[in-house]
């Protein structure tokens, strides 16, 4: 499980990005897109709907993935043996006494959030929404093999009152890297779940706006294999995307490989750098949710570095493209033809 990375140098790359028209941003931040529809901030409350998974009870799989804790990668904000209500409740005052945010949306985060049949998703995304007069959308974090006809029909109602948006775990567009990681599902799962999507909100006449979790350091990806990750999200024109350093979690297979010798994480240089290569080769348009911050750091065994620096990540990576002197997009295909 040993993963070698090679990156190109800083000014390799520099100097096939154009230093010309590069915009105020780096890059298209969630905060700002939310601003622009809002007006304001928008603050996310994360959720524990109390939700499974099929790669761990039986049904794909079991076990689950080799990078997930007993949480479902949650932030531990939330307590799933709290209702929805109460959750929505308390994080909601928490938000407003440390952001002063007026706006909110529901964020089902917690393992696979549409995995339960459609009457039981109605109560629970209804719940969510009725929970607190300026709930203004509903984000739901699922598994692409985890949708259908029938429960993208009940988004789609959403999608005609709140703002909706749609996450995918995707992680790699590589299936033998998601067969390491037992996500029990391939990359085609997400392709036809993305098609459907769409097709599901134009024939509905509402935006669903999608987006792609990506996973940076997987075991035995090279750079070159997290660039096809981005070129392959980049041609696919996905709305937004979430990019995440892989961390090893307390209790969890990759950090026993850790522990084992087997694997190893990025060292923050190498994250930073390759967060930024990743991004240049996004479509200018596509919202990057986040770009960091994984795991509690109380329950975070590696990399070391991430507890510490973890809230220095943005400002990291917005200075790496400030030195190179490039932007979001800018080794997007149609850019640098």
């Amino acid at each position: 499980m040993n993963s070698v990375l090679t990156i190109p140098s800083t000014e390799s790359l520099a100097e096939t990005c154009s230093k010309s028209s590069q915009p105020l941003l780096p890059f298209r931040s969630y905060n700002s897109f939310l601003r622009d529809i809002f007006g304001e901030r928008v603050a996310k409350i994360t959720l524990d709907a109390g939700f499974n998974c099929p790669n761990r009870d039986g049904s794909k799989g079991v076990g689950g993935c080799t990078f997930c804790d007993e949480t479902g990668s949650s932030s531990r904000a939330q307590d799933r043996k709290s209702s929805l209500t109460e959750q929505m409740r308390v994080n909601i005052a928490r938000q407003q006494r440390r952001f002063g945010a007026q706006k909110f949306m529901a964020y089902f985060q917690s393992f696979t959030n549409t995995y339960a049949p459609v009457e039981r998703l109605k109560l629970l995304y209804d719940e969510a929404l009725n929970a607190h007069p300026d709930v203004v959308g509903l984000a739901i974090s699922t598994r692409p093999d985890c949708v259908d006809e029938e429960k993208l029909a009940l988004l789609a109602q959403y999608a005609s009152r709140y703002f909706l948006q749609l996450e995918y775990g995707v992680q790699t567009c590589h299936d033998r890297t998601l067969a390491l990681l037992n996500r029990c599902e391939t990359h085609a799962d997400f392709i036809n779940a993305l098609t459907f999507t769409r097709k599901v909100a134009f024939e509905a006449n509402v935006t669903i706006h999608d987006c792609a979790h990506v996973i940076l350091g997987l075991p035995e990806e090279s750079w070159d294999d997290m660039m096809t990750t981005a070129n392959t999200l980049a041609q696919l024109n996905v709305a937004g995307v979430k990019i995440h350093l892989l961390v090893a979690m307390r209790h969890t297979p990759i950090a026993k490989a850790f522990e084992q010798g087997q694997w190893q994480p990025m060292s923050r240089e190498a994250y930073i750098q390759t967060v930024v290569d990743f991004i240049e080769r996004l479509h200018p348009d596509c919202v990057i949710h986040r770009i960091g911050g994984n795991g509690h750091p109380q329950h975070v065994v590696a990399p070391r570095w991430l507890p510490e620096q973890r809230h220095n990540v943005l400002n990291y990576v917005t200075a790496e493209f400030q030195k190179r002197g490039t932007y979001q997009g800018c080794r997007f295909p149609e850019k640098s033809s």
